[in-house]
């Protein structure tokens, strides 16, 4: 402290910037000893609130902040152009405030005002839990962490408001039974999607206007406001009309599937372990039938788990730590058994198609279930495995890496340029900011992803632009001409590829996953239903479990 107050009366003698701070001067207006300060001693020993450990905690893992702002340039819920100011550090002021608040409010026997609650919640809300505030911060807050923290107390608490579309969301994440898993994905995906692509047409015109120019998300918009903010971006079309598991008869979770291709392997060929996850296997299944197809075709079995399984992150996510851990304890149970079942097939590596998956999966000591093994996405092992494109035309491409990215012992650009050579065209570049899908953040508050997309927005537009004035390269036409070919962007998410296919017609770029651009080039275009032929005509062996 005396060389930090040497150097400020050096460089600022008359004290012009934070005038009087940690001074030791008790004359000056800075001076903080008289300053008022929650007791926790007191909340402790008094306050009404049960979880008054989970607030002290909430609390104490802000309390360093040093309000620098260096959270915000890569912060998704901070974009001023769209009205959007929920930055990480301006959310820690609020968070603060609202401790205080509750604190105050306890200790003087008045109770917690429900605004204060709905305050806390709205807070909480403004967060994508993508962590990127993480690594520009100096002393290490993730706010991502802090706002599962939030959304987990305000659980406790009953305080957590229902929102149709965050319940409906789990409960479809939640759901192990097929008969339930079917039923509710033609509702949602069936009926739902279909809804919303209608109303969607519908409201073309409010919609634009509300997307130029997005509203603030600072209380309860109005009812009207809302059902535009939903249909404001197209969900998806077209989508497989069975999960990956139902087009190969592999939904009983009595057993485990081992699928291979008999021509070229043997029981004595590497086997890995695949863990589709939610997104790949009930929602968007070509995913999870992309990546079993080329695992297929670079002579590797494949291992699946028994029946439908969930992670847990959804639901950690959402705030449901309960729902989470009891998830994550019985699926690292089942797969103790499955490992020791099929313990001659030596699995050294796991493979996912989602980086969420990924990161919950670290959690599952994976080295206790399958000894010396390792997780890996499923792009990083195809280019270890020599899998690559050379010389695609026809189509220009932009990468988006997700922002729970699986992709973690390479560098995402690096795998994805080693995966697809565009000679043609050059090196694929990132197209960056989060899509605003966010897992369920889209159908719960979409209000809040109208406002993250409209940044989004902004970066693809100007990166097709740019991937359509690259000269024209032979094969792609006539040397001189305007590019019109199909620009696309990659992803190595499911929720990402949800949220970029929603911007088809806006930003007029096409959102595929790179594991399915690889199987539609090199196994042809009818690769989905061969495969599926293929699996089906002796692919599969069913192991008892």
């Amino acid at each position: 402290m005396a060389a930090f107050r040497a150097y400020k009366r050096r460089v600022d003698p008359e004290g012009r910037f934070n005038r009087g701070k940690l001074l030791d001067d008790p004359t000056l207006p800075g001076d903080l000893r008289n300053a008022y300060t929650p007791s926790f001693g007191l909340m402790g020993a008094e306050s009404l609130i049960l979880q008054q450990s989970d607030i002290g905690s909430i609390a104490d893992s802000v309390r360093n902040c040093l309000r620098c702002g260096k959270c915000k340039p890569v912060c998704a819920t901070h974009v001023p152009r769209a009205n959007l100011l929920y930055s990480p550090r301006n959310k820690i002021l609020a968070t603060s405030l609202l401790v205080e608040a509750f604190l105050y409010e306890e200790q003087t026997r008045r109770g917690v005002s429900i605004r204060h609650w709905d305050e806390f919640s709205d807070v909480a809300d403004h967060c994508t839990v993508c962590h990127k505030c993480l690594a520009p911060c100096p002393v290490d807050i993730d706010f991502g962490d802090v706002s599962m923290n939030m959304r987990n107390l305000l659980r406790k608490m009953g305080r957590k408001k229902f929102n149709a579309g965050n319940a409906a969301a789990m409960f479809f994440l939640n759901a192990t039974d097929p008969d339930t898993i079917r039923a509710t994905r033609a509702a949602m995906v069936g009926i739902g999607y279909r809804a919303q692509r209608l109303a969607s047409d519908l409201f073309r015109r409010l919609a634009k206007e509300q997307t130029r120019k997005p509203p603030a998300t600072v209380g309860r918009a109005p009812l009207k406001e809302q059902v535009i903010h939903f249909v404001n971006k197209k969900m998806p079309g077209n989508l497989p009309k069975k999960t990956a598991r139902a087009l190969l008869d592999i939904e009983d979770s009595r057993y485990v599937p081992i699928i291979r291709d008999p021509q070229a392997t043997t029981v004595d060929s590497e086997a890995v372990f695949y863990f589709p996850g939610c997104g790949s296997e009930r929602l968007f299944s070509q995913v999870g039938l992309a990546t079993q197809a080329m695992l297929w075709h670079v002579g590797v079995q494949a291992v699946l788990p028994p029946g439908y399984l969930c992670c847990g992150y959804p639901q950690r996510g959402s705030g449901q730590y309960d729902r989470a851990e009891k998830i994550i304890t019985d699926n690292r149970v089942l797969l103790h058994r499955v490992a020791t079942t099929l313990n001659y097939l030596d699995i050294r590596t796991v493979v996912v198609s989602c980086g969420t998956c990924y990161d919950q999966l670290q959690d599952y000591r994976f080295e206790t279930i399958f000894p010396g093994c390792r997780i890996v996405d499923i792009h990083e092992f195809l280019m270890e495995k020599g899998v690559r494109l050379d010389g695609v035309t026809g189509a220009r491409y932009m990468f988006h890496d997700p922002c729970h990215s699986p992709i973690k012992e390479y560098a995402p650009l690096t795998v994805v340029n080693a995966l697809i050579n565009d000679s043609l065209n050059g090196r694929i570049e990132k197209n960056d900011r989060c899509c605003g899908e966010s897992g369920t953040l889209a159908v719960s508050r979409p209000d809040i992803s109208t406002q993250v997309r409209f940044r989004k927005e902004e970066e693809m537009r100007r990166d097709a632009q740019a991937l359509r004035a690259l000269p024209v390269a032979c094969g792609d036409g006539a040397p001189g001409e305007r590019f019109t070919g199909p620009v696309k962007v990659l992803t190595s998410c499911p929720s990402c590829l949800q949220g970029l296919v929603r911007y088809e017609e806006d930003a007029g770029v096409e959102a595929d996953y790179v594991v399915v651009e690889l199987a539609r080039h090199i196994l042809g275009e009818d690769w989905l239903q061969a495969y599926v032929r293929r699996a089906n005509d002796g692919g599969i062996e069913r192991v008892l479990v």
